[in-house]
């Protein structure tokens, strides 16, 4: 991109990165943008912290370890850790998703390594009734659990119906996605020792995207009815990796399952650590402390790049950040309020700041690349600072102020921090109220959070997987104080129909309706990459997210 390409706030960041102008003269020009001198200065440290941080180091020695003939892998990821059922990670956020995620357990289908197409996992194959209704999966057979337990179809039910029922003695409040994966599943039953049936109260045809989402790996029946509460530390499931052991807030650490149906991978011991800071990844990177940092700050793309023992790894990713509003707490049961704050968030300074220009800027709920993604619906709400000012006063809200929720790691705090400022500047009071994940997630599910920033990944390849769990499902009711009946309506028939076209049109009609109800601002759709040293092999960035780690090598020079 040349400089006349660039944004004149992205410039500036250029400028400032290169080292051509200093803090005050970035400080002064971004002034000129309309940003506070106590914004400007904080992203101004932001940059300048981060590019100082790491070329020096090039030429430190690797961790990959050799440990007794071995391999060791240490991974970073940005969110901590909280506990290890795969049923119950959705609850807590990414920390305990992308470690346990087709590396401790697995469902009974998965995606390609890559890509968001289902293949057979622990069901070597499934087959739908000719009227919808049910489906067979066949079982792998000669499968077993990382504590000896043999995997059958009543591990299977066990499993499914612990989350479907919640009279189960093993179901837990924070299965919170139950209902996605699970959809109009009105019985589990084991059929046959290696055959599981799933009834259906409607012919939907998501099934079997819907059961390779994390929050369906299936665990140990053993171990969760021998450990209950204390399940996380004697986690089995059947994955190419098994647990070692797990020092909270410290270290999680896996070891190669020797018995993997899969084959045993390539890799004897993983490692995840927790670090939130972007710039304390690169550094640790640079310097030989971590292998692969799951997340990469984009203005150190450059400086991996150019670090002859390190790699960056980048693909699609299908993620949409947005803020949501509870139309239940005021002042957001106004819909000129919720407009407002449309009209008055300026994307482009996120996607400049933040992203660097790895960024689509907000239009519709359903991300690039998917089935029913608008391009033209990002025209919708353009930013217009006196259109949200001229709407507040016409709503009569007088002097608006809220909570806004925000979490503490990786991104969030400067987007957080943008849009304060861009409020401000229409007379809206937004108080920031930063938490970590786990408390973030907690307080979204006690349906009295006004406003809140936050972003979902797909699951699944699917539109569905955001236009149903975001906009119709409970979560839809308890989160944003939210019910049309025509959204809803339009995601049920989407989820019935064959035909993507129809589909399509659907999604269309929905993401209209959604925009009119203005209950989000979409903010954009990021780009992901991560780093690591040029020894990792085989190591690919999902679409959905996940860090499989099952064909990963890493060479011995």
């Amino acid at each position: 991109m040349s400089s006349s390409d660039r944004s004149p706030l992205a410039s500036l960041l250029a400028d400032l990165s290169a080292g051509r102008i200093n803090r005050r003269s970035f400080v002064a020009g971004a002034g000129s943008l309309g940003l506070s001198a106590a914004l400007a200065g904080a992203v101004a440290e932001a940059t300048l912290g981060t590019a100082s941080a790491a070329p020096g180091a090039a030429s430190a020695i690797r961790s990959v370890s050799l440990q007794d003939g071995g391999k060791t892998l240490v991974l970073a990821i940005t969110q901590t850790t909280v506990q290890l059922d795969p049923s119950i990670a959705g609850s807590n956020g990414y920390g305990d998703i992308i470690p346990i995620n087709e590396n401790l357990f697995e469902g009974l289908t998965r995606y390609k390594n890559g890509s968001a197409e289902i293949e057979p996992a622990l069901a070597e194959s499934w087959a739908a009734s000719e009227d919808g209704l049910s489906y067979v999966f066949k079982l792998r057979s000669g499968v077993t659990f990382h504590d000896g337990t043999p995997f059958d179809a009543k591990a299977v039910a066990t499993n499914f119906n612990r989350q479907l029922d919640e009279n189960d003695p093993l179901h837990d409040p924070g299965m919170v996605y139950a209902g996605v994966i699970l959809q109009d599943v009105t019985k589990v039953e084991a059929t046959g020792d290696l055959e599981v049936t799933l009834t259906l109260g409607r012919p939907i045809k998501l099934v079997p995207a819907n059961l390779a989402v994390f929050a369906a790996g299936i665990v140990s029946p053993t171990a969760l009815e021998t450990y209950k509460d204390d399940f996380s530390n004697h986690a089995a499931g059947t994955g190419p990796f098994k647990l070692d052991h797990w020092t909270k807030d410290v270290e999680l650490v896996f070891v190669a399952n020797d018995q993997y149906w899969g084959g045993r991978p390539k890799l004897d011991k993983v490692i995840w650590r927790t670090i939130a800071e972007d710039t304390v990844k690169l550094q640790e990177l640079a310097t030989g402390s971590i292998d692969v940092a799951t997340q990469l700050d984009f203005q150190d793309i450059d400086t991996v790049k150019n670090d002859a023992n390190l790699q960056v790894v980048s693909g699609t990713f299908w993620n949409v950040q947005f803020l949501d509003v509870n139309q239940a707490v005021k002042p957001f049961d106004s819909a000129q309020v919720r407009q407002a704050l449309q009209y008055a968030i300026n994307k482009q300074n996120i996607a400049d700041v933040v992203f660097y220009g790895n960024y689509t800027l907000g239009a519709g709920p359903i991300a690039p690349g998917l089935l029913g993604y608008d391009e033209a619906l990002a025209s919708t709400y353009p930013f217009d600072p006196e259109k949200a000012k001229s709407l507040i006063s016409e709503s009569g809200a007088g002097e608006v102020s809220f909570d806004l929720y925000n979490r503490t790691n990786s991104v969030w705090p400067l987007i957080g921090q943008l849009i304060q400022a861009d409020l401000e500047a229409v007379g809206i009071k937004a108080n920031i109220v930063a938490l970590e994940d786990a408390e973030f997630f907690s307080q979204l599910g006690t349906g009295k959070t006004a406003a809140f920033l936050n972003d979902w990944t797909w699951d699944n390849g699917d539109p569905d997987n955001v236009t149903y769990s975001l906009f119709s499902a409970p979560r839809a009711e308890t989160r944003l104080g939210y019910k049309n009946d025509r959204v809803n309506e339009l995601n049920t028939l989407a989820q019935e129909e064959a035909d993507q076209n129809k589909r399509a049109e659907y999604y269309a009609e929905m993401q209209q309706l959604i925009l009119q109800d203005a209950i989000n601002v979409f903010l954009g759709y990021p780009s992901r990459a991560i780093g690591a040293v040029a020894k990792v092999q085989g190591l690919v960035l999902s679409p959905i997210g996940n860090i499989v780690l099952r064909d990963v090598d890493v060479s011995a020079s």
